[in-house]
């Protein structure tokens, strides 16, 4: 299939798949949060973000094995990519027993590791029981989402999460209905959506690449020590990740109060899933870059990169203009009976730092494909505990209180966005330093005046938000106004071609 028909299609399934996430997503929280309270729905992030910390013990593997077994495969060394496949299923066996001594105690005394009210204790913790259970399935299955990224059909992967959307609110939705209301039921709901998604990847490796099969002749120490060698680098960023923003929940629950925290878990549902966006679509383009890689095409994938860049930017741009502008109805309309004014706050201040996010994306990825990440991941690391140590300053000794525990990380990512990314990923490449700062450049103008002029057609148009309608014609407006700027200003020729002549001229690709 041609490589530009096989991006597209990749690009509708997932873009398909985050409207999906984000649709349910935006419909659930309001219906679990009436049911069950900002505080106690507050949990479900604050269990989410706890058992990620387990991560720490399995991302040095996980996070590299698709690269390897990847590069192994399109290098026609079928033996090592067996390897490095069954390697790292045998080695998620053995490594999740270290998390799960862990967790087991913590769940059990959760009460007096955080700040629960009495009532809510046994709900919650069956809820990070639950979220545990979600982990150990996902980590021992993550291997098995090679095959779609190796074939570059992640297409199949977008369906497979949609499936995941559909059998995950199912479950919530049925058993809130039938049953007393407890936030467990969320918990129990990602667990069984989880073991489908497992299930579903599992059957594309079968048919996707047969020729990978898990053996047990094949599982190697040395392939083993070379990936965790590789991707314990990955580990440090992901304990930066955890100092700079995995925390925020566990600070607002400690130290402001559990109130608060659900607040800040309500605001956090929009940044999280322009996350989940930014990471998708950046992904899209990683089994090319994979490929151009190996095959030592410098000049393509350079080319590459910065289509990754703008077209990442565009949709991060689009969904942060929007907001911006049409944030605080949005809130009103979405959590009428809660805090809407601090939640818009809180949401706003935790966008800021995903913006340049979007573009800095496609250049976070560099490092692991060319397997510099020592450097990268002691930076960031720095960054992380700057980070913390500025929140917990400013919570103690200032008035901000949750719009700290909210700002500072995004301060910080911001900084590290606009300089240290983009000059480290040039310097992998061996390129000039200010190499992909022309794209930044052309990131900012669009976004400036994607503001400027739809603060202009609000006010011209004055189209009222006080309900759905008018909010989503309002959204439209803007999310127009922006496109088009971006497509003026962000966009390049390869890149209008791309997301215009393709689409419009699907039969003929």
């Amino acid at each position: 299939m041609n490589k530009n028909k096989q991006f597209v299609i990749n690009l509708i399934a997932s873009l398909v798949n985050f409207v999906v996430n984000v649709g349910i997503g935006f419909a659930i929280t309001p219906f679990i949060v009436s049911r069950v309270g900002a505080e106690a729905y507050g949990f479900t992030g604050l269990a989410n973000t706890m058992v990620g910390y387990a991560t720490l013990f399995t991302i040095a593997l996980n996070s590299v094995a698709g690269r390897f077994i990847t590069v192994a495969y399109h290098q026609g060394d079928r033996r090592k990519a067996d390897a490095y496949f069954s390697s790292a299923l045998a080695a998620d066996l053995v490594m999740i027993l270290v998390p799960t001594a862990i967790a087991v105690p913590l769940i059990i005394n959760l009460e007096h590791v955080i700040r629960i009210s009495p009532h809510l204790v046994t709900d919650v913790k069956w809820l990070f029981c639950f979220v545990y259970l979600n982990y150990v399935v996902a980590t021992i299955s993550s291997v098995l989402s090679v095959a779609t990224f190796i074939k570059n059909k992640l297409y199949l992967s977008s369906l497979a999460n949609i499936a995941f959307s559909v059998v995950r609110i199912t479950v919530m939705v049925v058993c809130f209905a039938l049953f007393p209301t407890y936030v467990l039921f969320v918990g129990l709901g990602t667990c069984l959506a989880q073991l489908t998604l497992a299930i579903l990847n599992y059957v594309f490796t079968i048919r996707l690449t047969p020729e990978l099969r898990i053996k047990r002749n094949a599982i190697s120490l040395r392939a083993t020590w070379t990936m965790l060698s590789s991707g314990i680098w990955n580990t440090v960023i992901n304990l930066q990740q955890i100092l700079q923003n995995g925390l925020s929940l566990l600070i607002a629950n400690l130290a402001i109060s559990p109130l608060h925290m659900g607040y800040l878990s309500i605001a956090q549902v929009v940044p999280n899933a322009l996350v989940t966006l930014t990471n998708t679509i950046s992904g899209l383009f990683s089994p090319e870059q994979t490929r151009l890689y190996a095959q030592g095409n410098h000049n393509a994938l350079l080319d590459e990169l910065k289509t990754g860049m703008r077209i990442t930017g565009l949709f991060t741009n689009i969904i942060v203009v929007t907001l911006l502008i049409n944030g605080s109805a949005f809130i009103a309309l979405w959590q009428p009976s809660q805090n809407t004014h601090m939640i818009y706050l809180l949401m706003i201040l935790t966008l800021s730092g995903f913006f340049f996010t979007g573009i800095a994306g496609t250049l976070q990825a560099v490092p692991l494909l060319v397997n510099r990440l020592r450097n990268y991941s002691l930076s960031w690391l720095a960054c992380g505990i700057i980070s913390l140590i500025a929140t917990l300053v400013c919570v103690k000794f200032s008035n901000w209180g949750i719009y700290a525990v909210a700002a500072v990380p995004q301060i910080v990512d911001i900084l590290a966005n606009i300089t240290f990314v983009p000059v480290y990923a040039a310097i992998c490449l061996r390129l000039s330093w200010s190499r992909f700062y022309s794209v930044y450049a052309q990131y900012l103008v669009s976004a400036i005046t994607a503001i400027v002029l739809g603060n202009f057609a609000k006010t011209f148009l004055h189209i009222p938000q006080t309900n759905w309608f008018g909010l989503l014609l309002a959204c439209a407006v803007t999310a127009l106004i922006t496109f088009a700027s971006d497509m003026l200003f962000l966009l390049g020729k390869r890149e209008r071609m791309i997301i215009l002549h393709k689409l419009m001229r699907w039969r003929k690709l």
